[in-house]
């Protein structure tokens, strides 16, 4: 029979695994948080920017078409309408018609928002305009019944206090421009 030598084996002992698992446990609860965090504010900021580029999109298509032209809450994708107390569930831009609700022509545009990660909403001014903006032919944003100017904002809020800056208030002026304000409100949305 032949000396056999046992030869050195390779690998982890279970001592070397439970401390590989230890240490990699203690990293993903360091970095998840931090991950979630960054993945809620890509969230708010990528709806405040299409809410502000769809605001622009809106007044250019006034011009353009020299003629009346809505950005408004839509539940049906189709007409404007009045948003429940849950917030703005999408949005169109379309020709303005007679009436709100009435709009004329196709969709120029729309937006679905998604409510179970941010909460959209329009602020009083907007509210008391019936959650629509005119864009007249000049590219002025106006209410819709007469041609009184209107300058509001459009709320985007996510209800975390791991953002820093949990709201982003997409603001415009009767004079057509927008631009986006982000605001710590202390994980709290309006």
């Amino acid at each position: 029979m032949k000396n056999q030598r046992f030869q050195k084996q390779q690998g982890f002992n279970l001592v070397e695994l439970l401390i590989a698992v230890t240490l990699l446990g203690i990293g993903l609860a360091l970095a998840v948080p931090a991950f979630t965090s960054l993945t809620k504010k890509d969230r708010i900021q990528s709806q405040s920017s299409e809410i502000q580029t769809a605001l622009n999109y809106a007044r250019n298509e006034a011009i353009r078409l020299n003629d009346n032209v809505v950005f408004c809450h839509s539940a049906n994708q189709l007409v404007c309408s009045t948003p429940s107390g849950a917030g703005w569930e999408g949005w169109i831009i379309r020709r303005a018609g007679a009436n709100i609700g009435a709009e004329t022509g196709d969709v120029l545009r729309k937006g679905v928002i998604d409510r179970s990660v941010v909460k959209v909403s329009s602020n009083g001014t907007l509210s008391s305009a019936l959650h629509v903006i005119r864009y007249n032919s000049q590219g002025l944003a106006r209410f819709f019944g007469n041609n009184t100017p209107l300058s509001a904002q459009i709320e985007v809020c996510i209800a975390s206090a791991e953002v820093a800056e949990n709201l982003y208030s997409v603001r415009f002026n009767s004079g057509g421009r927008s631009e986006v304000v982000r605001i710590n409100n202390a994980g709290v949305c309006p």
